[in-house]
């Protein structure tokens, strides 16, 4: 927007030196006048060129960069580019996809900004959770309210008692203060406030004369099963001033629901799917550049370099700690690595078995109102109306997510890393962690091991060594045919 007002000041700058100069009515200025119009126009020949040079320098400038509208951009982009085969399968209704974004709260001058960044992540994630379990399925309760109400007779009164009672208090209240003395009034004026407007504020009553508005609520919850919703696409975009915003995008389908029941039923006993073969490994490609693994969050369904099915999950989480003591910046990356942990453990239960609950209500008041006020002053009550036309709003969002699994064999630590953000240089260590069928039926293998006879062991030995497999994938790690 801000571009365009600089291109339309250049132009009508430009326009402003246009030659010829005609009569409002549309007739040619009489030939005597053309002198002067040369003469003036001559004059005013540097004032425009200077015009039109400011102009210029300001359409040169760059507009101010807004990150949401950036993640916007990008994600539009990849609808019809990289993601178009999945942005056709959710048009024709297949299957579900939709984003959601969140900011950074805090700039890259924070010691605690990657941490910041992750939970933004996981904010974008919620609210993109948040908008499938409100697709399958909503309760909503709406209520609006107008309101008209007037009556004069409510203005409030002191009775005598009560004026009896305030005469009394101030009475009292009088003597602490002369007992007091100056002490009072120090403490008052050391807490900011003036001891005259103190000593001299008056009790009041107030009561509704008048109202006229228009009021409405509105509840909304939902529950849903959140297994099979997996995140395909992440986003980031920041200003010059480093405020960052993310976007994720989600998918799920009832191919990758059929997916995760059956991985929790196989025990590891999974096909591996032959047009997946080929490629490099996991450790290969992401060992290769390790700070693109700064943008990778949650976790992704893939096939190795043997055409199995694998999960991959991303961790990660800030050092938090800027200083030059060696053992305080080990201690935080190692900290560091255990929060990445958890993180990686937490998009497995994510995925396999979660719940989700979503939970909006808001209402609205658009009233004009008249109270009626009374106060006792040191002459006696004093009456008067206080009119005012407002708009008061209210709203109460909550998403929330809960995932457990209780017994998941086979999944193993494929690398850990540190990088230094290449914008801002903050440090973040990661882990990336690998569910395999082959490591479950391995694991299973192990845990359930019974002593045999030698000959046996060595015999099983020989028979269970064709089980290490690497895994490939590309920068857009799932395509539309996962779904």
């Amino acid at each position: 927007m801000t571009t365009l007002f600089k291109k339309t000041a250049l132009a009508l700058a430009l326009g402003s030196l246009a030659p010829g100069v005609q009569a409002q009515d549309g007739t040619a200025a009489p030939v005597g006048d053309h002198q002067a119009i040369a003469t003036t126009a001559v004059a005013q020949a540097p004032v425009q060129a200077e015009a039109v040079e400011i102009a210029m320098a300001d359409a040169a400038e760059p507009a101010p960069l807004d990150p949401g509208m950036m993640l916007m951009e990008q994600i539009e982009e990849w609808k019809y580019n990289a993601g178009a085969a999945l942005s056709e399968r959710a048009d024709n209704g297949e299957i579900f996809m939709t984003e959601g974004t969140a900011f950074v709260k805090v700039t890259p001058d924070a010691t605690d900004w990657a941490d910041h960044r992750l939970m933004a992540y996981k904010e974008a994630l919620m609210n993109a959770q948040a908008q499938f379990i409100e697709f399958e399925g909503i309760s909503t309760r709406a209520e609006t309210v107008n309101k008209f109400f007037e009556d004069k007779s409510q203005m409030p009164r002191f009775s005598p008692q009560e004026l009896q009672s305030s005469n009394k208090l101030e009475e009292v209240l009088n003597k602490a203060v002369a007992l007091a003395g100056g002490k009072l009034d120090k403490q008052l004026s050391e807490l900011g406030i003036d001891p005259d407007e103190f000593n001299a504020a008056p009790p009041e009553k107030r009561a509704r004369l008048f109202e006229n508005s228009i009021s409405e609520q509105v509840s909304t919850r939902a529950r849903a099963s959140l297994t099979g919703l997996i995140p395909v696409k992440t986003f980031e975009a920041n200003d010059a001033q480093g405020r960052h915003a993310i976007a994720v995008i989600v998918v799920a389908s009832d191919k990758m629901r059929q997916f995760v029941y059956d991985m929790k039923q196989s025990k590891g006993d999974m096909a591996p799917n032959p047009k997946k073969v080929g490629g490099p490994s996991l450790r290969e490609r992401f060992s290769s550049n390790k700070a693109a693994l700064i943008h990778e969050f949650g976790i992704r369904k893939m096939f190795d370099e043997n055409g199995y099915p694998v999960l991959v999950s991303f961790g990660q989480a800030g050092t938090g700690y800027n200083g030059t003591d060696f053992n305080r910046q080990m201690n935080a990356r190692k900290g560091a690595f255990m929060y990445a942990k958890a993180d990686a453990y937490a998009n497995f239960a994510y995925l396999l078995n979660s719940v989700g609950n979503a939970e909006l209500s808001s209402s609205r008041k658009s009233m004009n109102v008249t109270d009626g006020v009374v106060r006792t002053e040191q002459d006696g009550v004093m009456e008067s109306e206080e009119t005012r036309i407002e708009m008061v709003k209210a709203i109460n969002n909550e998403i929330s997510a809960r995932g457990s699994i209780s017994d998941l064999p086979g999944t193993r630590q494929l690398m850990r890393w540190t990088a230094k953000h290449p914008q801002h240089g903050n440090e973040i260590n990661g882990v990336v962690y690998v569910w395999h069928p082959v490591s479950e039926q391995n694991a299973r293998d192990m845990r359930d091991f019974r002593p045999k006879r030698t000959e046996q062991a060595q015999t099983r030995e020989r028979n269970g060594s064709n089980g290490n497999a690497g895994a490939t994938q590309s920068r857009d790690l799932m395509s539309a045919d996962d779904f």
